[in-house]
């Protein structure tokens, strides 16, 4: 039988802190071992007191040695750690490794880790346990361990079992903290993906490695290629690993338009990028088909472009990445002869100036008319003041009678003359020419699939353009998004836009890049608003957790931006003891406020910085504004400068329109949102003055 060589996610965590120099050598042993774990060059060895008997480590030099699970029969060969030769030992000993009677995947925990967390004072059953309303068989059944029952039982509180939650396995801490929250047994087995298998054999790794839930923390090696592939970058688990929810959205075979939705760190993008490869390797028959991957903006895009190259290999030249606009302009210029030119916005502001200053009508603030524009003239493709006049603007808040709709289509006018004479256009323009010349020369384009990534920015005429790139037909749109996280687009229902995603919705649950502590916070900045599941829904927050715990936000109030600037110096200086300058971001509302008063203090203190502007690569900490740190993580995130003046951001010219000031605050909010959980491991927020009212709701 020829040997099944696995290696599990710990191992890769395991394996990239290391040296070096050791790296290297580990990378020649495994090669070794994989071509033939049965030979005498290989010497296993026994460790004594071991839990699992099945345990064995290898020997990479005279320092360092990797633990194997190597059964007495079989030929599953699994490398699960590389470490020092003592600190691997110890490693080993307190590990147990067994296929779930209940679920058939292979799990791998430490019992004695579990119990490390489970305090003196949770032990006494003064106060009933958090899971006691269910029966051992019942958690068992979920995935659970049987030698872990006791561990969880101590459990009195939902911040001990998020401690508790890393020493479990991941679908077991998932289906933990799911009933914890309230969930029905069902509705977690439906959530997990995964039911109930029976007549496992435990004793059976080669079939438990091919479960799902075995496949999101332990891969099979198929090559050498695979193999060096991985070891380049065993820190990018997510190229490796899927939860079986995610893999099941990758491979599903569609009727129409699918839809998923998550939160932060759900790993959406991820998802998206899968569905890419697998759709390409699938559906890409022909050298000339493709499968395009969209966003709304160039930098997600970029970063998207980066991340797919080193995910698809040669498979990389079926799938076109690039961002909706530049799409747009692409295709227009190639299809006309002609050299599309946009306004800027503040080019835009300027020529709605000009469009006022012509105009005898005062009653209009520049804010409410540029709106009025947006979501009622545009949005419904109005040319003439017959249809303006005529259209529903149910949700602006202002009604208009007849007589000022009319006053107010003559400040149209102006700006679509003044527009003109510039020689540019709005993006809105080119979207719907896109559109339309699609759809009327009937211009045949090779996409096989469409992949639409942070879904909730975009706009109606982009949607439709999105419907027009390919015929309605299995898997052609695959769409994933977060209402929480809108900051540029408005409230979209597909369906109005052609797009029928009835019967093929989906929700990811699990954060896996932001803590339980991190993401609890930003959560609550948001308590109290309702989010739409893009199609004219409400968004089931219920069951949106993480597993992964740490410390609390930090949140610092000064009296003046100096001191706020000086401490979060001090603060990069303490950090930068125990991790690289690579690991920080600053994040401030306004390009502005980087330069006045951080940029120009880190340049003082000598500490090297990157401002991210066109890239996402960095040298140093890295420097951002709120909107620019969209689609990216970092291990420490400082949001700087968080003052009621800043965030919410003042905005002229909207007093007068009650449904502009609420779009405004919600997203004002959403953006605060979205810098807090870009953090993964700690996230600090700091305030000169008064602190912004946001912050404020939640202390």
């Amino acid at each position: 039988m020829i040997p099944r060589f696995a290696i599990s996610d710990d191992f890769l965590e395991a394996y990239a802190r290391i040296p070096k120099q050791q790296q290297r050598k580990v990378r020649e042993f495994m090669e070794k071992f994989k071509a033939d774990p049965k030979s005498s060059a290989i010497n296993y060895e026994k460790i004594h007191d071991v839990r699992d008997d099945r345990v064995r480590t290898v020997r990479i030099d005279q320092k360092y040695r990797a633990v194997v699970l190597h059964p007495e029969n079989g030929s599953v060969y699994v490398l699960v750690w590389v470490d020092n030769h003592d600190e691997a030992m110890d490693w080993a000993k307190n590990r147990t490794f067994a296929v779930n009677p209940a679920t058939g995947a292979l799990q791998m925990f430490s019992v004695s880790d579990a119990e490390k967390v489970v305090t003196d004072g949770s032990k006494k059953r003064k106060k009933a346990g958090i899971l006691d309303a269910y029966d051992d068989d019942v958690l068992e059944s979920l995935g659970l361990p049987q030698l872990l029952i006791p561990a969880v039982r101590a459990i009195r509180n939902v911040e001990s079992l998020v401690k508790l939650a890393r020493h479990l396995p991941a679908e077991a801490a998932e289906a933990m903290q799911w009933l914890a929250e309230g969930c029905s047994v069902d509705e977690v087995r439906e959530a997990m993906s995964v039911a109930p298998t029976s007549n496992v054999n435990t004793g059976d790794l080669a079939t438990a490695l091919d479960h799902p839930d075995s496949r999101r923390r332990f891969v099979t090696i198929q090559s050498d290629s695979e193999l060096r592939t991985i070891l380049d970058a065993p820190l990018e688990k997510w190229r490796v690993f899927l939860h079986p929810s995610q893999e099941k959205l990758v491979r599903k075979i569609f009727n129409g338009p699918a839809r998923v939705l998550g939160g932060p760190g759900t790993g959406k993008t991820v998802v998206a990028m899968h569905r890419a490869l697998h759709l390409a390797r699938t559906l890409c028959t022909q050298p000339s088909d493709r499968i395009l991957f969209t966003t709304f903006t160039a930098n997600l895009a970029q970063s998207v472009a980066e991340n797919l190259k080193n995910l698809c290999g040669n498979d990389c030249a079926k799938i076109e990445c690039n961002h909706i606009h530049s799409w747009a302009v692409r295709f227009l210029n190639e299809q006309t002869h002609t050299n599309i030119s946009v306004a800027k916005p503040d080019e835009l502001e300027k020529l709605w100036e000009e469009a006022m200053l012509a105009s005898e009508e005062f009653d209009f603030e520049a804010g409410f008319l540029r709106n009025e524009w947006e979501q009622v003239v545009q949005a419904n493709e109005i040319s003439e003041l017959s249809g303006y006049l005529t259209v529903s603007r149910r949700g602006r808040g202002r009604t208009l009678s007849r007589p000022e709709r009319a006053r107010v289509w003559k400040i149209f006018q102006r700006f679509k003359e003044a527009l003109e004479r510039s020689g540019k256009t709005e993006w809105t323009n080119v979207i719907r020419n896109a559109r339309l010349r699609i759809e009327s020369t009937g211009h045949k384009l090779p996409y096989k699939a469409v992949i639409v990534d942070e879904a909730q920015d975009f706009h109606g005429d982009e949607w439709k353009l999105i419907r027009a790139l390919i015929p309605e037909q299995k898997n052609d749109l695959f769409i994933v998004g977060d209402s929480h996280q809108r900051i540029y687009g408005a409230t979209v229902v597909l369906s109005q836009c052609g797009i029928n995603i009835r019967g093929r919705s989906s929700q990811l649950r699990i954060n896996y890049r932001t803590t339980e502590q991190i993401r609890a916070w930003a959560m609550a900045m948001l308590k109290g608003l309702s989010f739409d599941d893009l199609d004219g829904g409400v968004v089931e927050e219920k069951g949106y957790r993480s597993l992964l715990s740490g410390p609390p936000p930090q949140i610092y109030k000064f009296d003046t931006a100096d001191e706020e600037a000086e401490f979060i110096t001090e603060q990069i200086n303490e950090i930068l003891v125990n991790r690289p300058a690579t690991h920080i971001c600053i994040a401030a509302r306004t390009a502005k406020q980087l330069k006045d008063h951080y940029r120009s203090r880190l340049h003082e203190a000598g500490l090297k910085y990157t401002l991210l502007d066109k890239t996402n690569h960095h040298s140093g900490i890295a420097l951002a504004t709120m909107h620019r740190v969209k689609g990216l993580e970092f291990p420490v995130m400082i949001l700087a400068g968080i003052n009621d003046n800043v965030i919410p951001l003042k905005i002229k010219g909207i007093s007068s329109d009650a449904a502009a000031q609420k779009e405004h605050m919600d997203r004002e909010r959403s953006l605060l949102f979205v810098a807090a959980t870009r953090a993964r491991d700690v996230l600090i927020v700091t305030s000169n003055g008064n602190p912004s009212r946001f912050i404020q709701q939640i202390q």
